[in-house]
């Protein structure tokens, strides 16, 4: 049996069938993750100021996946899911909440 090389996850194969790793799935796991970090991290603080830090660690998130992308040299535009998605998503999603935080605040009073 091949191991994989930790340090090439492009060449990462699954062990039960043999097949090469999705690279959708394994940015979708990448990005879930960073967002479960910025909500833990968020949920460090206080409630009137946790959706501000959430907003924050999330567009951080999105500057660090931005700068791996630019780095590593990925295509914008690709076939599949990138550095340069994740860090998409991310910023979309630190927006909407800075967006919705008052809204909803607003709604609860």
């Amino acid at each position: 049996m091949r191991t994989p090389d930790r340090w090439n996850w492009n060449d990462w194969i699954d062990p039960n069938d043999q097949e090469p790793v999705d690279p959708n799935q394994e940015h979708l796991i990448r990005w879930g993750l960073t967002v479960a970090f910025c909500l833990f991290f968020a949920s460090h603080y206080p409630g009137e100021v946790m959706p501000i830090k959430l907003a924050g660690f999330l567009l951080l998130g999105a500057i660090i996946a931005a700068i791996g992308a630019g780095l590593r040299e990925e295509a914008i535009l690709a076939p599949h899911l990138t550095r340069w998605d994740e860090a998409a998503a991310s910023a979309a999603l630190g927006l909407l909440v800075l967006i919705a935080s008052p809204l909803l605040r607003g709604l609860a009073t």
